[in-house]
């Protein structure tokens, strides 16, 4: 196989980051965009420059979330690509960009060369970057992690008894790698505790169902204060590292 001459920047710019944070999730529909959203624009609205990309290419969905039209933006070109300014402080990279929103049926090493294609043309000036994965062990989430060791990842799990059982799979995986977890966010529960009882860890993040979420969707004020409660101790943790 050719060497990639993509990778040296790649690392490159993944240096530029003071901390790298994968938002994964053990399965679908457990929340996992809302979270990675309402964590960028809550640390942005702290005063921390936030880089966000989405990394699921073929169901990219965060530009709806935080009310961007893919359709109408398109990131600057100006020696690489300049992500989309989303608000002050908050700098946005999607798949959505260039694929406007039709079918992208990407796998394997396809989806791989994609993501190191993003990565490598992106021109990022934040300190932390959140990045949105697929579900589960995807290709995104396993070659992110591969290329930035450093990272450290915040898992995203409802109460149930499905989730419970693949995010404890997802944590001994992130282990046995000796991947660094920054904490899990237990979404839609009534109550943490069975999270807690569960895992054998108190969630670093607490967020009850939210009934009318999709008001939310592209109402970035009203996200991140819906979610800044909840939220508090996933920045607190991101910024003590921070510093």
């Amino acid at each position: 196989m050719e060497p990639d001459f993509r990778l040296p920047l790649v690392l490159e710019r993944l240096r530029g980051f003071r901390l790298v944070v994968p938002v994964a999730s053990p399965k679908g529909g457990v929340g996992k965009t809302t979270v990675a959203s309402g964590v960028s624009l809550l640390l942005a609205h702290r005063g921390v420059p936030v880089s966000l990309l989405d990394a699921d290419f073929t169901n990219p969905t965060t530009h709806v979330m935080l009310g961007v039209d893919a359709s109408q933006a398109l990131p600057e070109e100006d020696k690489g690509v300049l992500p989309v300014r989303v608000e002050p402080g908050l700098e946005f990279m999607s798949p959505a960009f260039y694929s406007k929103d039709k079918p992208l049926p990407l796998r394997g090493r396809e989806l791989v060369d994609a993501l190191r294609e993003l990565l490598a043309v992106t021109r990022w000036s934040g300190r932390v970057l959140v990045v949105d994965t697929p579900p589960g062990l995807s290709d995104s989430l396993l070659e992110l992690l591969r290329l930035e060791r450093r990272s450290k990842v915040l898992v995203v799990s409802t109460c149930d008894k499905m989730s419970l059982l693949s995010t404890r799979r997802i944590l001994e995986f992130l282990r046995q790698e000796g991947v660094e977890v920054l904490g899990v966010v237990a979404n839609m529960c009534g109550s943490c505790g069975k999270l807690e009882e569960e895992l054998g860890s108190e969630p670093l993040g607490c967020l009850p169902f939210i009934e009318d979420l999709q008001a939310l969707e592209g109402d970035r004020e009203a996200l991140a204060r819906t979610l800044s409660p909840g939220l508090s101790g996933v920045l607190e943790k991101i910024i003590t590292l921070l510093q």
